[in-house]
């Protein structure tokens, strides 16, 4: 029998060459951390990608006691000439450097969650947002602006996405997930979604009006429409 064994937060580039390997057993051990990469559900559906359909994933408190020769084991894996780490990816989300953590995934940095209610004053200049809750341990990156892809029902929509405060509508600390998304117009009220991050645009910026903040996510969408995201 083969183990593997780890925290496994983000099931980035090194721990999936560890589960290339394809072992028997996979022990998921708590994460310190009070703000993770993945939260439980996308660390198990991750975990069963990479390490195969066969592997018994097993989340425990403390390893149990194994042969030293079932334990696999492989070579850390570069980014940047410096292995990769949960810590360091975390560390790019909290720069905005949402391309090296990219890249040191191996995947988009995702946030999953509900669409819920918000004060709906995007409509009000034609810009209608999709608010989105995520579960309360899930990092997110660096209060801004981002270019960002929106999977809807399989679809993926490009859109711009703000992280963080609203100071152009009030001035509370309360940090929100809204997108403008391209080329969408129905509503997702109650449904559950994911949030590609892909690059980051600006900082949060307050306007005089609403209407000048239509006029900046104007400008945001053709910056993304060039970027070529999808």
């Amino acid at each position: 029998m083969s183990i593997a064994c780890g925290v496994f937060d983000g099931v980035h580039r090194g721990h999936q060459a560890l589960l290339s390997q394809k072992p028997d057993t996979v022990y998921v051990l708590p994460s310190s951390s009070a703000l993770v990469l993945t939260t439980a559900e996308e660390k198990q559906a991750l975990l069963t990608a990479y390490a195969g359909p066969t592997a018994h994933i097993e989340f425990v408190d403390q390893l149990p006691g194994h042969s030293s020769s079932e334990v696999l084991s492989v070579e850390p894996v570069l980014y940047d000439n410096l292995p990769i780490s949960s810590e360091r990816i975390q560390a790019a989300l909290l720069a905005a450097q949402i391309e090296d953590a990219e890249a040191m995934l191996g995947y988009p940095y995702t946030l999953y969650g509900e669409v819920v209610y918000g004060r709906q004053l995007g409509r009000t200049v034609g810009m209608p947002t999709v608010n989105l809750k995520t579960a309360d341990e899930k990092l997110l990156p660096a209060h801004g602006v981002y270019g960002t892809i929106t999977i809807v029902d399989g679809i993926r929509y490009l859109g711009v996405t703000s992280i963080g405060p609203r100071p152009t509508v009030d001035n509370l600390p309360t940090v929100t997930i809204e997108t403008f998304l391209l080329h969408f117009n129905r509503e997702l009220y109650g449904q559950y979604i994911s949030l590609e991050l892909k690059t980051y645009i600006r900082p949060i910026t307050k306007f005089e009006s609403l209407e000048a903040v239509r006029k900046k996510v104007d400008e945001d969408v053709l910056y993304v429409m060039g970027k070529n995201l999808l």
